[in-house]
């Protein structure tokens, strides 16, 4: 039996973790109010390329060019039942729908329906924006690699 699925918030905290020392900066940001279900990273790629990034149930996706710009989050949060509204306006008590609702469509629809980009993983993200990273990923594996090879030939 495998361990439960991971939630975004674990996912964006992972990612701190995981890409710190292939870019200049990677932060975790406070939760936006109106999509408060949707974890965000802010990261500085080791061009200087700035980004914020929405961790979703559709996958990663670049919501911002500038550290806490979240233009781009209102294409990734689309109400479900397709009335173009995000708020229920009828119920005072329930001032948004949930975000986990909104994106709860499969990843396909995801891209067809708003033309943004999805990645699987931030490794997958940042591979496609900074050939830096690229660089420093592939500098790393062959390090391990080499590493591997010598300790082989010692045995």
């Amino acid at each position: 039996m495998g361990s439960p699925p991971k939630t975004l918030q674990e996912i964006a905290e992972d990612i701190e973790k995981d890409v710190g020392n292939k870019v200049k900066y990677v932060s975790l940001r406070a939760p936006d109010p109106a999509f408060p279900d949707v974890p965000i990273v802010n990261l500085t790629t080791l061009e200087g390329r700035q980004l914020c990034v929405a961790v979703t149930s559709c996958g990663l996706c670049t919501v911002g060019h500038t550290h806490d710009s979240l233009d781009g989050l209102s294409h990734v949060a689309q109400d479900p039942d397709g009335s173009g509204q995000t708020e229920d306006t009828s119920n005072p008590e329930k001032t948004h729908v949930k975000l986990s609702q909104q994106v709860s469509i499969s990843s396909a629809m995801c891209e067809e329906a708003m033309m943004v980009q999805y990645y699987e993983t931030i490794y997958s993200l940042l591979d496609d924006v900074s050939p830096m990273y690229r660089a420093a990923f592939c500098s790393e594996l062959t390090d391990k690699l080499m590493l591997l090879q010598q300790s082989q030939a010692d045995d």
